[in-house]
């Protein structure tokens, strides 16, 4: 009867009355952003236990550390992160801020977080693709590109034509790569005339393995451009048959 009304139990109360005095009065928070290896993994599992004995006060008290302007980025980040693997999608908006701020390349724990998210965060991702930073722009590009699936891939692809990066082109190209529409061809095909060379060889070859051109039909990405746009021609005429 006590499970079936949603009351709790005496103990229920204790415990969670006990990990919300282990979390605020101790530095279990503060030390999750840690550089010590050691320390930082003490804090966490800590705080795993706390979410299998009282989630949602441990969850609430997480959520609300992101809202403390003394608590550290790093230590956001590894909020988020824990916040993330539990599905709670009040971590997606500080996320996604932390990205936009663009302010660390490669950032590791921010996009071990939203990977987690998966799909979910894709909309939010791209919104930082669209308007964020250099850096942030990477970053979202890399995100997406590791989140996979259509909406990520229609958000790479809508950035591609407009973005002045050749690093976030080259990962865009990556994602209509990956994306095994047959939509995604034509775009590869226009990808061939790109000012970057490295960003050509990427869609030739993802070109040349999804649609095993013919052996006279050739594209040269290093080749002199006058030859380039007369080969992209012929690749983007054998592409609309």
């Amino acid at each position: 009867l006590v499970a079936m009304v949603g009351c709790q139990t005496p103990d229920q109360r204790t415990e969670e009355a006990d990990v919300l005095q282990d979390i605020r009065n101790t530095t279990v928070i503060p030390n999750l952003g840690s550089y010590d290896e050691s320390v930082r993994k003490k804090s966490v599992e800590r705080i795993l236990m706390s979410l299998e004995k009282a989630p949602e006060i441990t969850k609430n008290l997480l959520v609300a550390a992101l809202e403390d302007s003394l608590v550290s980025a790093r230590t956001k980040r590894v909020i988020c992160t824990i916040l993330a693997e539990e599905g709670d999608l009040r971590a997606l908006s500080p996320l996604t801020g932390m990205l936009a701020e663009g302010s660390v390349a490669q950032d590791d724990l921010l996009e071990t977080a939203l990977l987690n998210f998966g799909e979910r965060a894709v909309p939010r991702i791209a919104t930082v693709l669209a308007e964020g930073g250099e850096i942030a722009r990477r970053n979202a590009a890399g995100i997406l590109l590791g989140i996979g699936g259509p909406f990520a891939f229609d958000a790479l692809r809508a950035r591609l034509t407009l973005e002045r990066d050749s690093e976030v082109r080259f990962l865009c190209v990556c994602g209509l790569v990956q994306d095994a529409r047959s939509s995604s061809l034509p775009f590869l095909g226009v990808v061939l005339d790109d000012a970057d060379e490295e960003v050509r060889k990427a869609a030739w070859g993802g070109l040349s393995r999804r649609t095993r051109p013919p052996g006279h039909l050739l594209f040269d990405a290093s080749a002199e451009p006058s030859v380039r746009v007369r080969q992209a021609a012929q690749v983007r005429a054998w592409l609309e048959g």
